[in-house]
């Protein structure tokens, strides 16, 4: 048997390891940074220089929200009742105002057959709530924000048990969770870090799956950063840590890399405020006369429908009711 000395492959992994975990805690810096400076200062700042612009461009878009939603119902009630997009209008506003109600006019071909057309084409069917109706509930429905309901598994103390898994298995996956508890249970911190909560997580969802090679990895995560050392670390073991953190620093890096495209980014170390300032004034007013130029396209299709009721109107009420047959 030959004796293989260890010590010069544990070095390198252990470089390694202390490497790859400042890199991450640098770039957590950064991301924290991001949060917790550049992107409150950036807000006050932007309040501050451009509030009425921002508070204008805000209503406004609401309001160009508001009005594309009228119009594409408008536009789908047009369709699937075959009528003008006047009277569409006529009626979907009818239906807003007072969605119990009956819509006040009816196409020709609907008075004429007592009732809705089909919509496959045939038959007259009974009056009822139409699909424009449907549509409407709908999309104020999703405008409202509604969220289905979030999925969620019990948590470790209603953990079912693992099919396969061995009595043996069971109880080392207890033991390196209750180590794991002991360690990291928000109640037993004097402070919960970002760090300690995100291993916490982590050591839930580990022990949810039966992962005791990742509850032992975590274990290892919090010795090393008590100890400050390595020592009592097997080689396979910080593979594993390694390949962790490194998978760890990947998805930082990607979160920075997203928040490059912020506004916000670096906001407090910025030089050259007033040049910045000039350069997105000349954004926003730009996006304002946009959006200026939207809300007039829309409020013109709508005052259009408008003014073909009013004349609709007067020119039957010009008319008159119908005469009664003589005798």
């Amino acid at each position: 048997m030959v004796r293989v000395d260890g010590a010069p492959i544990r070095d390198k992994l252990r470089k390694e390891h202390e490497k790859a975990s400042r890199d991450l805690e640098n770039a957590r810096r950064q991301v924290e940074h991001f949060h917790q400076v550049d992107g409150p200062e950036f807000a006050r700042w932007l309040n501050s220089r451009f509030g009425a612009l921002i508070t204008e461009l805000r209503e406004l878009g609401q309001k160009v929200m508001a009005d594309e939603a009228l119009v594409a119902i408008v536009e789908d009630e047009a369709m699937l009742c075959g009528i003008p997009l006047a009277k569409a209008y006529q009626r979907v506003m009818a239906m807003r105002d007072a969605p119990d109600e009956p819509p006040p006019h009816q196409s020709d071909a609907d008075e004429a057959a007592g009732g809705r057309p089909h919509p496959d084409g045939g038959g007259p069917e009974a009056a009822g709530p139409s699909e424009a109706e449907e549509l409407e509930r709908e999309f104020f429905e999703r405008l409202l924000g509604e969220m289905d309901d979030a999925g969620g598994g019990g948590g470790p103390l209603g953990r079912r048990a693992v099919p396969g898994v061995t009595a043996e298995a069971a109880a080392r996956l207890k033991e390196l969770y209750r180590a794991v508890v002991r360690r990291l249970h928000p109640d037993t911190q004097a402070e919960m870090t970002a760090q300690k909560t995100e291993w916490w997580h982590q050591a839930q969802a580990a022990y949810n799956a039966g992962d005791a090679d990742q509850l032992e990895v975590i274990l290892t995560f919090c010795e090393i950063r008590e100890s400050g050392t390595t020592a009592r670390t097997s080689a396979g073991l910080l593979l594993r840590i390694i390949a962790q953190t490194k998978r760890g620093l990947r998805e930082v890096k990607r979160q920075i890399s997203r928040l490059h495209a912020d506004p916000a980014w670096d906001f407090s170390r910025r030089k050259d405020k007033e040049a910045y300032a000039f350069m997105l004034e000349r954004r926003l007013t730009e996006d304002l006369r946009v959006m200026r130029a939207a809300a007039d396209e829309l409020a013109d299709m709508i005052d259009r429908w408008k003014a073909k009721l009013e004349r609709s109107d007067r020119a039957h009420r010009r008319k008159g009711p119908p005469k009664k047959p003589g005798p």
